[in-house]
């Protein structure tokens, strides 16, 4: 499996108890024993049906969609958004490496059942946005000369889709893994745009097991001089339509969580997308050292809510404590007994991580 390869480049790449320190701040344990009156998981037993017969038709009542020419390339940049009557605010989503809109199908269901617009883009490079032309028509590559073309991207987005109709009420970032990246550089860059941040698991760092960062990039760099770029990493190959969960680098931990968005992947071809090849991996490793620079972090000022999984395997949490200790409003929340996909872990786990995000929005943390 390509997550225990030489490189472990597969970067998909409250509170209640405090625990350790980072440089004078806290990190707290997420709780399992919260709730609120007004929230409800969608339980396992019955997570398949729920999710096919109420929650995809009642996301499709209010969907719109279209898409945007990028300013830079004119690449194209597919988009959804999801529009309630009175909200109260306005969530844009950033999904993480090779993943597509409609993985996150409920978590836009909790996000608009609680009163907020959604908004979400796919990647440069993932489900029905274009692909760089280096990659030659193969869905399941990734490939990307520069990290700053996702956030232009998401800059664009913003201004001429979500603005205009979101009018005067809070917005809120939501950015898991590579899309947490996304969402840390576009708070250093645009730090006056969000209201509130939430980084779920974020590729601040990369895991890349036993190889040393330098090696990583001198690698990285070297084929992209040598003409390489578009080719895989190591260990990293096409879309296979194998399960992998009871791979120990599966993100998730919820079986029929991680079930219900692995059928959607192998039904549509558009959301095969599998594998980093080395201009990623060249660009992502230069972003993440920018997003722990001190003069970057010390820019994002907004409250950030950050959950952190315990045995995190793709992405660094050191890394996600050193940004955190340069921003001036982080609160970092482990998560115990959680892969990558805190919110696609088992009932008890999923329903603390929602209980929590509620309650940073309405104010109580």
């Amino acid at each position: 499996m390509k997550r225990i390869a030489i490189l472990l480049l597969l970067c998909v790449l409250l509170v209640s108890c405090s625990t350790t320190d980072y440089q004078g701040k806290t990190t707290n344990v997420l709780p399992f024993d919260i709730s609120r009156e007004d929230f409800e998981i969608i339980p396992e037993d019955d997570y398949y049906d729920q999710m096919k017969y109420m929650v995809e038709p009642c996301l499709d009542s209010i969907k719109s969609a279209g898409t945007l020419s990028a300013l830079r390339d004119g690449h194209r940049i597919y988009y959804e958004y999801f529009d309630v009557p009175e909200e109260k605010g306005s969530v844009v989503i950033l999904h993480g490496f090779t993943e597509f809109i409609r993985k996150y199908s409920e978590i836009i269901y909790y996000f608009t059942r609680a009163g907020y617009d959604v908004y979400m883009i796919e990647h440069y490079g993932h489900g029905y946005s274009e692909r760089s032309e280096s990659v030659d028509g193969n869905l399941s590559k990734v490939a990307v000369d520069d990290f700053e073309v996702y956030t232009n991207d998401v800059k664009q987005f913003v201004d001429e889709v979500v603005l205009p109709l979101s009018g005067d009420n809070p917005l809120v970032l939501f950015g898991h893994s590579m899309g947490g990246g996304i969402a840390t550089r576009f708070l250093e860059i645009y730090p006056d745009v969000f209201d509130y941040a939430i980084l779920s698991s974020p590729m601040i760092g990369i895991n890349l097991g036993a190889v040393p960062e330098w090696a990583a990039k001198f690698l990285s760099g070297s084929a992209n001089v040598l003409g390489q770029g578009a080719g895989y990493v190591f260990g990293h190959y096409d879309w296979d339509a194998i399960e992998a969960f009871s791979d120990p680098g599966c993100p998730a931990t919820s079986y029929p969580r991680y079930y219900y968005f692995f059928e959607m992947r192998t039904e549509n071809e558009y959301h095969q997308t599998y594998g980093a090849t080395w201009s990623w991996l060249n660009s992502a490793l230069k972003a993440t050292e920018k997003m722990v620079r001190k003069e970057e972090a010390e820019k994002v000022t907004i409250p950030v809510l950050l959950f952190q999984a315990e045995t995190d395997s793709l992405v660094r949490n050191d890394r996600q404590n050193e940004f955190a200790s340069k921003a001036a409003n982080v609160h970092v929340v482990k998560c115990p007994d959680s892969h990558h996909e805190i919110f696609n872990s088992p009932d008890a786990v999923a329903n603390a991580y929602w209980v929590t995000v509620f309650d940073f929005l309405d104010g109580l943390i």
